[in-house]
């Protein structure tokens, strides 16, 4: 997928989340979340060390069909797509939905 498509992706998926109508999950590592549809799954992570937000979308198959990377540091920073706040929207939409699972259990114990 072209980088524009990628950018508009990543807009989409920050509105979206920002109204808090995706389900994000965690993935493997605590930091790469997934949100699924039926035939595509969106993945957003960040690389601790380098300092990268990366956006993946992943087809039915598996197979990765779109990559957009964003570094805070980058020369076009004003070019940002959102990754960090999408990112850390998903962060944060596991985190809460853990919490309220816990008091939950604990309110009825």
């Amino acid at each position: 997928m072209a980088k524009s498509g990628m950018h508009e992706v990543a807009s989409e998926l920050l509105r979206l989340s920002k109204a808090n109508k995706l389900s994000w999950e965690q993935y493997i590592r605590d930091n790469e979340y997934k949100v699924h549809f039926p035939d595509v799954t969106f993945q957003i992570s960040c690389d601790e060390y380098r300092r990268v937000f990366q956006l993946e979308l992943i087809g039915d198959t598996g197979q990765v069909n779109g990559t957009l990377e964003w570094q805070p540091e980058d020369v076009n920073a004003g070019q940002d797509p959102g990754l960090r706040e999408i990112f850390d929207l998903a962060e944060a939409y596991v985190r809460d939905g853990t919490i309220n699972k816990a008091l939950q259990y604990l309110k009825q114990a």
